[in-house]
C-alpha cells in the first residue's frame, strides 16, 4: 500500500503497511512506479519525498510472495522481476528529484531504493542492510544503484556479508546525505523538498538526465557528452528568468 499527500509543489509518498514493516510485493512496487510517473506528468509537482509508516522504511521484498513465486519457471521469474527493473531505470531519469526520508530499517530492496533516490535523509534510528545473502539469495536489481553511491568495496561488503550499517556509518559511506533526530526527520525532508521545488524545474530535470547519462562513461566521454548538452541548458527559458531575477534581486518566477 502507498499513501500520497500533496503540499504545494511537493508530493510525499509513504509506504503504508506498517504491520509487515512495509514489505514490498510486486503490486506495491508497481504502485510506486505509477505514482512516480503520475507526479512527473504534473508540471506543478517539483519534488517527491519517499518515506515509510510505522517503525520501518521498508523491510524489502515480500518473502511470502517470493516463496510462492519460486515454483515458477525461469521465464516467469524473469517477467515477475521486471517491475523492479522498471523502477530502477525510471528514477535516475525522472525529471523530479526524489528524496528518501528513512524513518527506520531499510533492508534488501528497501536499502536499494534508498540508494536509488537522488538524496537521502535518515533518522538516527535507521539501519541499512542488503540482507538477501542470509536467505540464500543475492541483491540483484538493486546492486547497480548501491554500487553507484557507496563504491565497489562497500557494495561488496554489504552484498556478500549482509552486514547492517547504522545511520552514522551509512552517512560515512555515502548511502545517506544527512542524519537527524527521529522527531525532526519529516520536517527536514519537507524543508529540503521545498528548497528544491523553488529551483528551476527544467534545469533540475535536465541536470538529473545529465547525471544519469554520464554516470557510466569514462572521463573524456563524460566531458564530451556534457559539452553536447550545453546548448540544451543554455537555451532553457528558465535561464533567462533566473539571470534577470538575480540581477533584479527578486525571486524567479518559474
Amino acid at each position: 500500500m502507498l499513501e500520497s499527500d500533496r503540499d504545494g509543489h511537493v508530493v510525499t509518498l509513504r509506504f503504508a503497511d506498517p504491520q509487515r514493516r512495509n514489505a514490498l510485493g510486486y503490486a506495491q512496487v508497481a504502485e510506486l512506479v505509477a505514482a512516480l510517473r503520475e507526479a512527473a506528468d504534473d508540471d506543478q509537482v517539483r519534488a517527491v519525498v519517499l518515506t515509510g509508516s510505522g517503525t520501518a522504511f521498508s523491510a524489502g521484498g515480500d518473502l511470502n510472495e517470493f516463496r510462492r513465486e519460486l515454483k515458477g519457471s525461469a521465464l516467469e521469474l524473469y517477467d515477475s522481476g521486471a517491475v523492479w527493473a522498471e523502477l530502477f531505470t525510471l528514477v535516475p531519469r525522472l525529471r523530479l528529484p526524489l528524496i528518501a526520508a528513512v524513518n527506520g530499517p531499510a533492508l534488501g530492496g528497501g536499502c536499494g531504493i534508498v540508494a536509488l533516490c537522488d538524496l537521502a535523509i535518515a533518522s538516527r534510528e535507521a539501519t541499512f542492510a542488503l540482507s538477501e545473502i542470509r536467505i540464500g539469495l543475492f541483491p540483484i536489481v538493486v546492486l547497480p544503484a548501491l554500487r553507484r553511491v557507496v563504491g565497489e568495496r562497500v557494495a561488496r561488503q554489504m552484498a556478500l556479508t549482509g552486514d547492517q550499517l547504522d545511520a552514522a556509518e551509512a552517512q560515512r559511506v555515502g548511502l545517506v546525505n544527512r542524519v537527524v533526530e527521529p522527531a525532526a526527520l519529516q520536517a527536514e525532508a519537507a524543508d529540503l523538498a521545498a528548497r528544491l521545488a523553488r529551483l528551476g524545474p527544467t534545469a533540475l530535470g535536465l541536470g538529473k538526465r545529465l547525471l544519469a547519462d554520464t554516470a557510466g562513461l569514462d572521463y573524456d566521454e563524460a566531458v564530451g557528452h556534457a559539452q553536447a548538452m550545453r546548448g540544451v541548458f543554455l537555451t532553457n527559458p528558465e535561464l533567462v528568468e533566473g539571470v534577470a531575477a538575480f540581477l533584479d534581486k527578486r525571486p524567479p518566477q518559474w
